[in-house]
This record gives C-alpha cells, structure tokens and sequence, in this order.
C-alpha cells in the first residue's frame, strides 16, 4: 500500500498496465499515480461525499425516497473507489450493481472493516429502539439497491424508512471510506453550505470533530421518524387496483419507460 503526500492510500500497480513504465524516473512514476488517484478521488469520493451528505439532510427533513436515492449513490461511488485504488477493473459491472460491487470488495485480501450498527454513542429510548429492526450488512445492501434504485428515482415501488437507516448509513460509510485510503470528509465539507454540514455532524458521531455527550433520542434537536408508502403502479403489477390494471399499464408501455417489474408483468423482454 503507497501512501502519498496528501494522505493517499492505493496500491494499484501501473507497472504491469503502463508500457515502459519501469523505465520511468520515480519522479515521473510518482507524478503518473498522482493523477490517476486525483481522477480517482474527483470522479468517485467527492461526489460520494457530496452524495452522503445530501442524503443526511434528506433523511432528518422528511424525504425518504430520495434519502435512498442518495444514500445508494454515495455507497456505489465509495465502493467503486475502494476497487480503483486497488487496481480492480470497474469494466465487468453495468448499471447500479451494489451488492456485486460490494461483494468484490469484500474479496479483496484486505477488505475494510464494515459495520451498519449505529455507533455506541447514540442512544435510543427503549420506547422507539423496538421499531429498528435488526440488519445484517446484506441486508442493507439490498435495501438501497432496491430502494434506492435508478427505477424509484420515479417512485415506481414506494419506501419504508425508519431512522435505522441512516444510522445504518453512518457506519458502513465511515467504515468503507477510512478504507478507501482518502483524506477526511471535512476536505469536502469546505465548500458546503452551513446548513448541510450543520446538518450532517448532527448525531454523526463516527465523523464528529469534537466529544459532545449526545442526548437520547428523539429529542428536540433530533427527531426519530418513519414512513412506508406503496403506489399505484405496485397496485397495478398485483392486480389488486381492478381487473383493468393491465389495460393501464399497456397504454403507460407505449408511452414511457417502465421498471422491469412492469415488463416482466406484461411479458414484455
């Protein structure tokens, strides 16, 4: 693993890629893997990072569907730059693939250390604790490929959101972005509105710059909340709308792009 001035971590190997590069001065070698981890970082992390933290924002203001949006993007991009890093191709994977991307990851000789329990410093009132239910990280893996897929961008197959997930959140990011080997979140930060970054430190204790006790929650300051919502073209798909549902969905065929849920439903390929 090379770690460069700007606290860099990567050990892809440009020698067995790059056409006489063991010809090269280090200086010239070290100026090379300095671009590609800079293209690395500006194409993946930085976008991660500014799509953790709009997903932050959306989830403690009430937008849950586009909380999982958000919150599949900025998985998908770390995961994607933990690869890069390496040296791992993102060539073989097509669309939003993240639980395989996640997988590959977890092959690698040295995964990170992942975890989606909230941290220890969060409490949560006993009266509120029951209603996040237990997770395992594929789990949650599944939950923001499906939820958060490029098909609910358009609320094809509504949410179900509680607080847990963005916990959950928390700690899988900070987990695979120390992993990833890249300067600390707060480099991101910088540009952002108060608003946001307000918003993101709060009850954000894995990324925290200073040792504040944290009340339990709900509070004043920090509100649990829920939601579970259906639509009307998961209605139409079960057939439980009207014996029409599939005349509905016919003219909607012909007139825009429909999940694949919908086209396996019409028998469409």
């Amino acid at each position: 693993m090379n770690t460069n001035e700007l606290n860099y971590e990567y050990s892809f190997d440009c020698e067995g890629e790059i056409e006489n590069f063991n010809h090269l001065s280090d200086e010239h070698k070290f100026s090379i893997e300095q671009k590609i981890v800079d293209v690395i970082f500006e194409s993946f992390v930085q976008p991660a990072d500014e799509d953790y933290v709009t997903a932050r924002f959306l989830a403690q203001t009430g937008m849950h569907r586009a909380f999982f949006w958000s919150a599949a993007q900025a998985a998908e991009k770390y995961l994607k730059a933990f690869l890069l890093m390496r040296g791992i191709s993102l060539k073989g994977f097509r669309g939003h693939p993240i639980a395989e991307l996640y997988k590959e990851v977890c092959s690698v000789s040295k995964p990170p250390k992942l975890c989606i329990q909230h941290h220890p410093d969060i409490k949560i009132h006993p009266n509120f604790s029951r209603l996040f239910k237990p997770l395992s990280i594929d789990d949650f893996i599944n939950v923001l490929e499906v939820q958060g897929s490029a098909d609910n961008r358009y609320n094809s197959g509504g949410i179900s959101f509680n607080s847990g997930y963005l916990f959950a959140l928390d700690s899988f990011i900070f987990g695979l972005r120390r992993g990833v080997g890249v300067p600390e979140i707060r480099n991101s930060l910088s540009i952002m509105d108060r608003l946001l970054i307000d918003k993101f430190y709060l009850y954000n204790p894995w990324f925290s710059v200073s040792d504040v006790a944290l009340m339990d929650l709900p509070n004043d300051k920090f509100n649990l909340s829920g939601s579970n919502t259906d639509t009307t073209l998961n209605r139409l798909v079960s057939g439980s709308m009207s014996p029409h549902s599939k005349m509905v969905l016919q003219w909607l065929e012909k007139k825009m792009l429909l999940p694949v849920k919908v086209k396996r439903y019409l028998n469409i390929k």
